[in-house]
């Protein structure tokens, strides 16, 4: 057992609970200190990847922060975007199934990507190739099929940070 692994793994799985609860009540805290302990015990290994000094780099944490305002700016771009489809009297729409190639490599960045996309309205990841890697993505509007052209319409907002947070 990795003490250190187990250690991050239960602090953030505590600092979570505290979020979700918005509590710092003594009963609230001393629950979630046991579940955090519990769910750090069954799965640090699945949490916390690689070397525990990496997960404390400081640039790794600014791309991190920085990156929720550039994920909110996308989701308000697509929401506008789709509520103008939405109100427009002819419902300007050409929906289909695209390729999307990334140079994201690992589970976590591609996993953070396809949810990013798949919480921006308009699009939604279907499917993760890890061969190749790319996503193939539902797309509202379908501009064009390239998958070079579509990561840099679709993916690349997101990869310019994920690739720097989880590589």
């Amino acid at each position: 057992m990795s003490v250190g692994k187990f250690l991050v793994a239960f602090v953030c799985l505590f600092l979570f609970w505290i979020g979700l609860t918005g509590s710092i009540d003594t009963q609230e805290l001393v629950v979630g200190a046991i579940v955090a302990v519990f769910v750090a015990a069954v799965s640090y290994e699945l949490l916390i990847k690689g070397r525990v000094k990496d997960k404390f780099e400081p640039k790794r944490w600014g791309y991190a922060i920085a990156y929720f305002p550039a994920y909110i700016w996308a989701e308000i771009k697509s929401n506008l975007d789709v509520i103008y489809r939405i109100i427009h009297p002819k419902m300007p729409m050409k929906p289909g199934i695209v390729e999307v190639s990334t140079d994201l490599r690992t589970d976590l960045g591609l996993t953070g990507l396809a949810d990013s996309i798949t919480m921006t309205p308009g699009t939604l990841s279907v499917e993760i190739d890890e061969k190749k890697p790319c996503l193939y993505v539902h797309w509202i509007n379908v501009q064009t099929t390239d998958p070079k052209e579509t990561q840099a319409a679709i993916a690349k907002p997101f990869e310019i940070f994920l690739r720097r947070i989880f590589g």
